[in-house]
């Protein structure tokens, strides 16, 4: 793994406007993972294709985005992130929206979606075929405010 420093990339991104060009650039990042479902009469398989940029995860990776919780509590240390707020990522929707599975180093409110947060932290791959998530990201803390 490595150091991933996405300030570079966030100059020639159009993407719809977010809290900065980097939150944009990671989120951009993260959607060029190409995901081939194959089905066949007695097995299923996700093939994944990461960007060169992730393909090996990145030992500092920084994103811009919204929580939702996985449990129940004043304050969670596990919880999804997504891009804007009012996704759904468990709504079951054929087009897999992005979501990125955060652990945290250490616990923070269980706030779910009021206010955009910037998080740095340690990105892996998901290259298991049995699922359709791509990535985590180990050891997250807050960024800024």
């Amino acid at each position: 793994m490595h150091r991933l420093t996405l300030a570079p990339l966030a100059a020639g991104l159009a993407l719809p406007a977010a809290a900065d060009g980097q939150a944009d650039a990671a989120w951009d990042l993260l959607s060029r993972i190409e995901r081939t479902e194959v089905v066949t009469d007695d097995s299923y398989a996700v093939l994944k294709r990461f960007p060169p940029e992730i393909a090996d995860g990145a030992d500092v990776f920084e994103i811009s985005g919204f929580l939702v919780p996985m449990g129940f509590g004043a304050e969670t240390t596990d919880f999804m992130l997504i891009p804007e707020a009012g996704m759904c990522p468990f709504c079951g929707s054929s087009d897999h929206g992005l979501a990125i599975q955060v652990a945290m180093a250490d616990p923070l409110p269980a706030v779910e979606g009021e206010s955009r947060v910037t998080l740095r932290g340690a990105l892996h791959a998901v290259t298991d075929p049995q699922t359709f998530q791509s990535v985590v990201m180990t050891d997250a803390v807050t960024v800024g405010g």
